[in-house]
């Protein structure tokens, strides 16, 4: 079941669940939105595992109508979701003149339905949707989710293992 069509989901957080190894809790490795550079005063952000990037600005996301809009204070700078390629990470530029409802209306999430009955019980985040082409790797000293990595695309791509990005809902 796909889960769009203007359905939004306020309040939420992302974490990276190892689909092909073991992970230490029931929603997997926290994500949060790391530094990805600046650029002519526009910052580039993107998803990282809390373990190598322990700030959060935005500590929830949104789901709003196929984008991602950015939860953070009355202080934090406008972001923006931008398209993903292949070897990109799920990505947002900020700065006080991009406009969130603008963002990539890429996103959507799905329903863990495994047939076996072994789901974990969240949603997972979907990119044009696919579920399955998320990874982690070793971007500099971040973890950073990418979508599709392909080697020499500046990730450390030995590191990389499949992920999928679950959606948790605030209790």
């Amino acid at each position: 079941m796909v889960l769009r069509l203007g359905v939004q989901f306020g309040d939420v957080t992302f974490a990276a669940w190892n689909s092909t190894g073991t992970n230490t809790n029931s929603t997997g490795a926290p994500l949060v939105l790391a530094t990805g550079g600046v650029i002519a005063g526009t910052e580039l952000r993107r998803f990282a595992t809390w373990a190598s990037f322990p700030f959060n600005d935005y500590p929830t996301v949104s789901l709003v109508n196929g984008t991602i809009f950015l939860n953070g204070d009355e202080n934090s700078t406008p972001a923006q979701a931008t398209i993903v390629q292949e070897g990109d990470g799920l990505s947002f530029i900020t700065n006080n003149s991009v406009k969130p409802e603008n963002g990539a209306q890429i996103y959507c999430a799905v329903a863990d339905t495994d047939p076996a009955g072994h789901g974990t019980g969240h949603p997972f985040l979907a990119v044009n949707g696919d579920t399955d082409s998320f990874s982690l790797c070793k971007v500099g000293f971040e973890n950073v989710v990418l979508w599709k990595p392909i080697p020499d695309h500046g990730e450390d791509f030995d590191s990389c293992y499949p992920v999928k990005v679950q959606v948790i809902f605030s209790e």
